[in-house]
């Protein structure tokens, strides 16, 4: 029986190895961007072409060329100074903006305070005094309608009668017990 004993050839399989990767590598370079070429030819040629924003294009393009003032030697005179005087702005004589003011709905009309020393309420402030005080009366200040009667709460329940507490028979509990801590008083009081 015979039996091989020479070594294996490396050389060549590392070679063989690396002639691989490259061309795997290569071959995946190729792929996609021939996908990628192909992909964006195809989207390209479904998309349409926009003809009518070109006309517009090529029309804003003449206009410009046929103004009065070339945009060029606009831009020129600008950096220069010399066409500030035709684009600064000017107050408008026009009214027509403020004809929709009288549009407006009105609201109602102030009520004037009454002047002073008519008659009225003597603590309300005359028109226009800024707060100062009126001492027509020396100060005095009005009386109550009532003259003086104790007033009534406000009654929640419509006027019904109110529960009265209960009573509690028995005698009345006797003083509070004097707290714990509690200093004693000085003598002689």
């Amino acid at each position: 029986m015979a039996i091989d004993n020479t070594p294996p050839r490396l050389k060549l399989i590392v070679t063989i190895t690396i002639i691989t990767v490259i061309t795997l590598v290569s071959l995946d370079f190729v792929f996609k961007s021939y996908f990628a070429y192909t992909l964006d030819d195809a989207q390209r040629g479904k998309i349409a072409k926009a003809q009518g924003l070109e006309d517009q294009h090529k029309a804003e393009d003449q206009a410009m060329k046929n103004a009065a003032m070339p945009l060029d030697q606009a831009m020129t005179q600008m950096k220069s100074g010399t066409r500030a005087a035709i684009i600064a702005p000017k107050q408008s004589d026009d009214l027509a903006p403020l004809s929709g003011w009288s549009k407006l709905p009105k609201g109602p009309p102030a009520v004037p305070a009454p002047p002073h020393g008519t008659g009225g309420d003597h603590n309300v402030l005359p028109f226009g005094d800024a707060g100062a005080p009126v001492a027509s009366d020396g100060g005095a200040t009005t009386t109550a309608t009532d003259g003086g009667a104790p007033v009534a709460p406000l009654q929640k329940d419509g006027g019904a009668p109110t529960k009265k507490p209960p009573i509690h028979p028995g005698p009345p509990p006797g003083p509070a017990p004097a707290p714990m801590n509690a200093p004693a008083p000085p003598p002689g009081h």
